[in-house]
């Protein structure tokens, strides 16, 4: 009886590890066979290549949105507008020396060049022309007014301008100027920031003269003599064909120079603390980067930079800038007005 229970024991030991094994071999078979099975593998490699997909579809959406965001900012600092800061005391009192913020325009000096062209003759040619035409009208008003027989003096007309200081801010600051700076080119009382024509950097410097003029500049070794050549520029102004001893003194004074074509004329608003073109000469337009449209800091008043006549200094203060003579002119009398 005992050995025949030790032999159903054993046989139920045998038959538990038959079905472990059958069991394990089973497993392994199923792993086996998920580890071997096509669509299995293929589902997930395409899981994995879609979240790949995913993200880098994301990452190039994301670098093509900043490289945009870089070309739009390139092309608007470029050809629009854009921010620069000033240091120096060549353009006081319109800029302060320290370090003001001013914003340049960028746009309307490309589209429309030099106002009136880039060369001499052409402007030249055209001023004469309107000049013609003025002076016929003058010397209509000229006998009326004299009602005696003279001797008729020819007049140039030069249009005077405004100053571009406080008193005159208001004016030169209306709609119809800030309208007129943007359709419209380099004009003389323009401020502009240009390349340095002798080396790295910019400048900011007010136009004086484009191509054609005539420029009456004091000699180097009078830029310091107090307010000598102040008087200089109002006498040959207002006495071109005098021919006295001021007229002399101007010429003994002075050097003549005419503004060569694609060029301009550029000086500080500070006369005696300003490296411009009474250094370095005429300046090729094409190294203007464009016109200096407000300064956006300090907050103080007057921040628009105006089209006009650069500031000048009290009467008894230094100057020696130079003088303007328009293309054209060929010695007639220069008559200026504000109108």
């Amino acid at each position: 009886m005992v050995s025949q229970l030790c032999m159903n024991l054993r046989s139920l030991q045998r038959l538990r590890c038959t079905s472990t094994n059958s069991m394990v071999i089973s497993k392994r078979c199923m792993s086996s066979s998920r580890d071997t099975n096509p669509s299995y593998n293929i589902s997930n490699y395409n899981k994995s290549y879609n979240e790949s997909s995913e993200i880098f579809r994301e990452i190039s959406t994301l670098a093509s949105r900043i490289l945009a965001a870089f070309g739009i900012l390139h092309v608007i600092t470029e050809y629009g507008i854009d921010l620069t800061r000033c240091e120096g005391p060549s353009m006081m009192p319109t800029i302060k020396p320290h370090g003001e913020i001013i914003i340049i325009e960028k746009i309307s000096h490309r589209l429309y060049g030099l106002q009136g062209g880039c060369l001499g003759e052409q402007r030249a040619a055209e001023a004469r022309s309107r000049q013609k035409e003025w002076q016929i009208k003058e010397h209509k008003d000229f006998l009326v007014v004299s009602k005696r027989n003279s001797l008729y003096e020819p007049t140039w007309y030069k249009r005077k301008l405004l100053e571009a200081n406080h008193e005159n801010h208001g004016r030169l600051s209306s709609l119809k100027q800030m309208l007129d700076r943007l359709t419209s080119g380099i004009d003389v009382g323009d401020v502009v920031v240009l390349e340095h024509p002798d080396r790295e950097g910019t400048v900011c410097k007010r136009v004086l003269a484009l191509p054609g003029d005539i420029v009456l500049r004091p000699k180097y070794d009078t830029f310091y003599m107090s307010s000598k050549h102040r008087d200089v520029l109002e006498v040959f102004e207002d006495d071109v064909n005098g021919g006295g001893e001021g007229h002399a003194a101007s010429l003994l004074d002075s050097t003549l120079e005419i503004v060569p074509d694609g060029h301009i004329w550029v000086e500080g608003d500070n006369s005696v603390n300003s490296a411009d073109s009474r250094h370095y000469g005429p300046v090729s337009s094409s190294l203007v980067v464009g016109k200096v449209w407000f300064r956006i800091w300090p907050l103080r008043g007057d921040a628009f930079m105006v089209r006009g006549g650069r500031p000048m200094p009290p009467k008894n203060a230094p100057f020696t800038g130079s003088t303007i003579i328009p293309a054209g002119c060929e010695g007639e009398k220069i008559v200026s007005s504000s109108s």
